[in-house]
């Protein structure tokens, strides 16, 4: 169980930018490092995550906690996941109400969004070097893709009906 707590603590204090930050991350403990996970289950685990309430990083949390340790599991992941983010967004508050005129403190914060958009396509590399694994699974993938794609257009549904159907 620390184990697990203390991945998803180091995936939540440097997965800055959000959830696509945090695949690259989640990659490289949960598959490459530990092998908790193949990279199929990964790319299932995305696809999940994205499509449930909350944060990408934390649903992915509490997937693999809750795979590996049960409830107590996905409890301790989830919230190892989130602690690094509550405190960096209380710190940066603080600062920024102290700081926030400063030249130099606008200008780490410029930085700042350059390093989070770095870091957000190194996760989305990722996640489409894993989803295209074969060529099989790519044409069927890409064909999916433009059936529905071109159905949405034309029909133009309501966004949640269509991912219900």
């Amino acid at each position: 169980m620390t184990a697990l707590a203390l991945r998803f603590l180091y995936i939540g204090l440097f997965s800055v930018g959000g959830g696509l930050s945090a695949v690259s991350l989640i990659q490289a403990e949960m598959v490459d490092r530990l092998g908790w996970l193949t990279a199929e289950t990964l790319v299932d685990l995305m696809a999940v995550a994205e499509m449930t309430p909350g944060p990408l990083a934390v649903n992915a949390a509490s997937f693999v906690g809750m795979r590996l340790r049960g409830l107590p599991g996905a409890v301790t992941a989830t919230c190892a996941c989130i602690l690094p983010g509550c405190v960096i967004a209380f710190l940066m508050s603080r600062a920024n109400d102290r700081l926030g005129k400063s030249r130099r403190w606008r200008r780490m914060l410029e930085v700042l969004r350059a390093a989070v958009t770095g870091v957000i396509l190194s996760g989305a590399l990722v996640i489409g070097r894993n989803a295209l694994g074969s060529g099989e699974v790519v044409l069927l993938s890409a064909g999916c893709f433009g059936a529905g794609l071109a159905l949405y257009r034309r029909l133009k549904p309501s966004p949640m009906g269509f991912m219900v159907v």
